[in-house]
């Protein structure tokens, strides 16, 4: 049965644990009794420094490094990872190892370097296979509801705690395990290489997980939106009616879709675009502990990047940290304006005339204002919350070039002031209560000014 593999394999660490510490302790007793006569054949030693203070017992301890190799290599193949038995081995080949290096200087017993290698290769592969699971149930389980510990509710989901909570446990193993022995480069990059990976992984299913938007027919080529505006004001007959209706429900989207968009709300996007940005912050924590604990990692951080520091340690997953954030704000942006605000775009703005208070900007923008409020209070990082307002104000920008560019619209001088103020509304719309900056903000809308002063000329 499963259960006695596993109780003879125990069985059996402990077995080559016990081995390798009795090994370890006789071959050091060994070597100090070496110590205490092997002076008097220095002059008898040929190893190209005869005569010399300390041959004899430096050609001793050769001889017992090369003795040993035999009894310790079926010991040390059997640990292929890192565990309690595995780390009684190191603790007790360490000594020795030290003892050897002040007699023979480096290396010495090359067999506990390859020992740790083995050791941290075959740990890290295990947890590749153990983080891609416990991620996939977290992301699985998740409710997308913040964690409600404390009053004010934290503005994040239990996902991401659960993972950095397990790669906390996670370090702390590491750094034990490292603190015995130093490691190589490759060893040390091996670790974070794969905590890297796993956050990476975690924040993109974060953020392929928001629910696929359909084509908007504001989106694409100026060409392709003014068509589908011109199909909403055709002539009232059947073909005309049929039109209009594709045009909508383009706007809308698939009904085999819309359940699933009206299942994922605002505040849940917020939630995903929170996690990701805490992945960062907590990845960055880890970095911290990591070098503090392990100095050699500050050397390997500034290799890697080329130039130095706690923040340049494992930047590859900031960054996809920073771009799973990004990805998440433009996909709020799109589905707001593309697909909440998309009908009214096509089929009220501007229509019959911009000179009717009804078709104008503000109707939209007071649709829009309850969203704009919902993300300020739900992201949870303020540099965050302005890029997707950004976003917002961005897409809105494009949605609004696709209606003063579109051939079934026509503009007149006459119509120039109040598309101005329009175009003015929006701004003021933008920058009130400090939401985005006005710089920010006018280079946003200055092409929809010059965009209203080519569409009314004569």
């Amino acid at each position: 049965p499963a259960s006695c593999r596993a109780r003879q394999a125990a069985a059996q660490l402990a077995l080559e644990g016990w081995r390798v510490g009795v090994l370890a302790a006789a071959v050091r007793d060994e070597l100090e009794a070496e110590g205490r006569f092997a002076r008097c054949f220095d002059a008898c030693v040929d190893d190209g420094a005869a005569d010399e203070e300390g041959s004899a017992l430096r050609y001793a301890a050769r001889l017992f490094e090369r003795e040993i190799d035999e009894d310790l290599q079926p010991a040390l193949s059997t640990f292929v990872t890192i565990e309690a038995h595995a780390l009684e081995a190191i603790r007790a080949l360490s000594p020795l190892a030290a003892a050897f290096r002040s007699v023979c200087g480096e290396p010495a017993l090359p067999q506990l370097q390859q020992l740790c290698a083995n050791l941290s290769a075959g740990w890290c592969t295990q947890l590749e296979a153990l983080l891609a699971e416990s991620i996939g149930r977290a992301v699985e389980l998740e409710s997308w509801e913040p964690i409600s510990g404390g009053r004010p509710a934290v503005l994040r989901s239990s996902s991401v705690v659960d993972l950095f909570t397990q790669l906390d446990q996670l370090c702390d193993v590491f750094i034990s395990f490292a603190s015995l022995q130093p490691l190589q480069p490759a060893d040390l990059r091996a670790f974070t290489d794969v905590v890297e990976r796993k956050v990476g992984s975690y924040v993109r299913i974060v953020a392929e997980g928001c629910v696929p938007l359909p084509a908007s027919a504001l989106e694409g080529d100026a060409r392709r939106a003014a068509s589908a505006v011109a199909s909403d004001e055709a002539p009232a007959t059947s073909a005309g009616r049929s039109r209009s209706s594709r045009a909508k429900g383009a706007a809308a989207g698939p009904p085999a879709n819309k359940a699933a968009l009206e299942a994922q709300p605002l505040e849940q996007l917020c939630l995903r675009l929170n996690n990701c940005a805490w992945a960062r912050e907590q990845l960055g924590k880890l970095a911290s502990k990591l070098v503090a604990s392990l100095p050699d990692l500050t050397a390997l951080a500034r290799t890697r990047v080329g130039g130095g520091g706690v923040d340049t340690l494992m930047a590859g997953g900031a960054s996809q940290c920073d771009a799973a954030c990004d990805a998440i704000a433009k996909y709020v942006a799109r589905k707001v304006v593309y697909y909440e605000l998309g009908s009214a775009f096509l089929t009220q703005l501007y229509l019959p005339s911009p000179l009717d208070p009804a078709s104008r900007l503000a109707p939209l923008l007071t649709r829009l204002n309850p969203t704009l409020a919902a993300i300020v209070r739900g992201v949870a990082l303020a540099a965050w919350s302005k890029q997707a307002l950004l976003a917002v104000l961005g897409t809105f920008s494009l949605a609004l070039t696709a209606v003063l560019e579109a051939p079934n619209r026509r503009y007149a001088p006459a119509h120039r002031t109040v598309l101005l103020q329009d175009v003015q509304r929006l701004a003021d719309f933008f920058m009130d209560g400090g939401l985005l900056d006005e710089q920010v903000v006018a280079g946003s809308v200055s092409p929809l000014r010059a965009l209203v002063e080519a569409s009314c000329a004569a």
